[in-house]
Order: structure tokens, then C-alpha cells, then sequence
């Protein structure tokens, strides 16, 4: 789990850094939202790492983790978990047209 935990915060150092460049970051996260989703990745999931986030910057920053910095840590993370759930989703629809034409054609066969 160390080894997700260094991702995660890679990825955020990245959209942190990008925060004025989309463009640049979206495509990425998108990437990685597709790929969770074939690794089994639920909504759900997103809420979780979320507030572990947060709980450790609390922790690990103590009284300098401000109120602005925890909007700004949950903004961030939003936009993050946003792109990659959005790239879940249409990698599942994908799937799912596939698997249902796929479906068809069988059946057409037959």
C-alpha cells in the first residue's frame, strides 16, 4: 500500500503543478480512471483515499493544516478523483456497448 500512497501523492504533486493546465493533466488522470476501473475501482473508493487524504495531511501538518489549506488539498483532490471517476465510467459504458454488441452478433449467428 506504501507504493499507492507514493502514486497518489505523485499524482497530486502533478495536478497541483498543472492546476492552470488542464490540458495537461486531464488526459492523464483520465488514463488513470480507466485503468482503475479494470482494476476494480468503485465510487466508493474515491470517497475513502479522499479522507484518508486529509487525515493525514492533518495529522502530518498539525496546526499549520488551516482551514484554506484543507479546501485547497479538497479541491484539488475533486478535480483528481473527478476526471478519474468520469474515466471509469465511460471505460464501463465502453465495455458494457461491446459486450452487448458482441452479444448480438452471437445471437445473429446462431
Amino acid at each position: 500500500m506504501t507504493q499507492q500512497g507514493q502514486k497518489l501523492m505523485t499524482m497530486l504533486g502533478v495536478a497541483v503543478a498543472n492546476l492552470t493546465k488542464p490540458d495537461v493533466v486531464l488526459p492523464a488522470l483520465k488514463q488513470l480512471g480507466a485503468r482503475h476501473a479494470g482494476y476494480g475501482v468503485r465510487e466508493a473508493h474515491y470517497v475513502t483515499v479522499g479522507a484518508a487524504l486529509l487525515w493525514t495531511l492533518e495529522r502530518g501538518l498539525g496546526d499549520s493544516f488551516t482551514n484554506e489549506l484543507r479546501q485547497a488539498w479538497t479541491a484539488v483532490y475533486t478535480l483528481v478523483a473527478d476526471a478519474m471517476k468520469t474515466a471509469a465510467k465511460e471505460q464501463q459504458e465502453t465495455q458494457t456497448s461491446l459486450a452487448n454488441q458482441a452479444s448480438g452478433l452471437e445471437r445473429n449467428t446462431a
